[in-house]
C-alpha cells in the first residue's frame, strides 16, 4: 500500500484513477486524512446477518431499484425467469468519517448513495440476465485507501470478510447450483478480485462462473495465469472484465500508480502490472471502437423515479496503458460530469458511459453459457 505524494491534487488524481475513490468528489480534509483514531481503537461495527434482509441492498423478492430499465426501451427485467445471478459488491459510498468502517446499514447519504446511485446506476446493468443479489457491508472509509498504514488495510479486511460472508450465505442457501456472475464497482470490485482468488479460481464453483466484471478495480493480466482467463470475444465465459474509465489521452498518465490490487495473496501496488482493459464497445481486450458502437450510455439526472432514456452514441473508447479512453463531445456532457472529470477520469461514470453495451453483454454471456 505505497501511497506518497507531496501535493493534495496529485493526490486526488492517482486516487480517483485507482478505481478505489468513491462516488462523488468532496473537498472536505476528513477525504485525505482518514480517522484520526487507530483502527484497533475502534470497536467494529455490528457484522450483518446474512440471513436477513436489511442485510441486503438487493434481493430476488427485494429488488429495489435494481428492477428498473431505461425509458424509451421497452426492456423489462428477466425476475425471477432468469436462469442465472448475478453476486454484485457495491463500490465506496462512505467517504467521510471518524470511523474506519461504516455501518452496513449506516444512515444517511451513504446509504442513499447505494440505493439511488449504486443500485439504480449499476447493478441494475445486470436485470436483464439474472437474478440480483447485493449485499450491504461494513465498506471501509474513503481515507482507509489514502493512508500507506496498517489501519487503512485491517478496515478494508473487515469489508472483505463480510463480502466473503455475504457469498458463502448465497452459495449455502440462494444459488442452488445455478451459474452466477460476479460483479462489482471500484472499492467493490477490489472485494470481488481477492474473491475470485481465494472463493472461485480452482475450486468446483469456477465451473459455474458465467463471467466477473471487475469494472473500475486494477484487474493485473497476471490473472490467467492464476487461472482465470481475461474475455476477449463478446460470447466468451469463465472469464473477467475489467476497464477504467479516462479522458482521451490520459490513459499513460493514469494508469497504474498508487492503486491497489489484490495478487498472490495480499494487497500491493499496481505500479508496474500490466493492467486489463475490456473494451465494452467491441468486448476485445485492448479494443477500440468508435462512438457509433455504443449503444447507449445512461445520464446520471437527479430527482428522477426511473432510469432516463439511453444516449446511444455518446463516445467511442480505447484501450491505451491499461485505461479505457473515451471523448465526449463538450456539448453532451449534462448528466456526464462531475468534479473528477475535471481532472479527465470518468471512474464514477464507469456503467453509464456503456450501459446499454453491457447489459446486452451480461445477457449475451449468460445464454451463452446456459446453451452451451
Amino acid at each position: 500500500m505505497r501511497k506518497s505524494l507531496s501535493a493534495a491534487l496529485a493526490l486526488v488524481a492517482v486516487l480517483a484513477a485507482s478505481g478505489l475513490f468513491a462516488q462523488r468528489l468532496h473537498a472536505e480534509g476528513g477525504l485525505m486524512r482518514g480517522p484520526s483514531e487507530p483502527f484497533a481503537a475502534q470497536p467494529p461495527p455490528p457484522a450483518p446477518d446474512y440471513r436477513r434482509p436489511e442485510a441486503w441492498a438487493a434481493r430476488p423478492d427485494a429488488p429495489g431499484e435494481t428492477a428498473l430499465t431505461p425509458d424509451e426501451t421497452g426492456l423489462k427485467p428477466a425476475g425471477r425467469a432468469a436462469k442465472v445471478d448475478v453476486f454484485f459488491i457495491h463500490p465506496t459510498t462512505y467517504l467521510a468519517g471518524e470511523h474506519w468502517n461504516a455501518a452496513y446499514d449506516e444512515p444517511g447519504t451513504p446509504s442513499t448513495r447505494i440505493e439511488t446511485g449504486v443500485m439504480r446506476y449499476q447493478a441494475s446493468v445486470f436485470n436483464g440476465c439474472c437474478r440480483i443479489y447485493a449485499p450491504h457491508y461494513r465498506q471501509a472509509v474513503l481515507g482507509a485507501f489514502m493512508r500507506d498504514t496498517p489501519d487503512g488495510e485491517a478496515a478494508i479486511d473487515l469489508a472483505y470478510a463480510d463480502v466473503l460472508r455475504a457469498f458463502d450465505d448465497y452459495m449455502a442457501h440462494d444459488n442452488g447450483g445455478r451459474p452466477f456472475i460476479i460483479a462489482g464497482h471500484s472499492q467493490g470490485s477490489l472485494h470481488a478480485l481477492r474473491l475470485l482468488q481465494e472463493r472461485i479460481i480452482g475450486t468446483p464453483l469456477q465451473k459455474r462462473l458465467v463471467a466477473a466484471y471487475v469494472i473500475g478495480g486494477f484487474v493485473p493480466a497476471e490473472i490467467e495465469a492464476k487461472g482465470l482467463p481475461i474475455c476477449r470475444t463478446e460470447r466468451q465465459t469463465g472469464c473477467i472484465v475489467d476497464w477504467n474509465s479516462v479522458a482521451a489521452g490520459k490513459g499513460k498518465t493514469r494508469s497504474g500508480g498508487a492503486a491497489l490490487m489484490w495478487l498472490d495473496g495480499r494487497y500491493q501496488s499496481a505500479a508496474g502490472h500490466d493492467i486489463v482493459c475490456v473494451n465494452p464497445l467491441d468486448w476485445r481486450y485492448g479494443g477500440e471502437a468508435p462512438a457509433d458502437a455504443n449503444q447507449g450510455a445512461i445520464p446520471a439526472v437527479h430527482g428522477l423515479s426511473g432510469l432516463p432514456a439511453p444516449v446511444a452514441g455518446l463516445t467511442g473508447a480505447r484501450c491505451s496503458d491499461g485505461m479505457l479512453e473515451v471523448d465526449i463531445p463538450f456539448g453532451r456532457r449534462e448528466g456526464f460530469r462531475d468534479p473528477l472529470t475535471l481532472v479527465g477520469v470518468y471512474h464514477d461514470l464507469d456503467y453509464n458511459l456503456f450501459y446499454m453495451n453491457l447489459r446486452r453483454n451480461a445477457v449475451e454471456r449468460a445464454e451463452a453459457f446456459v446453451g452451451r
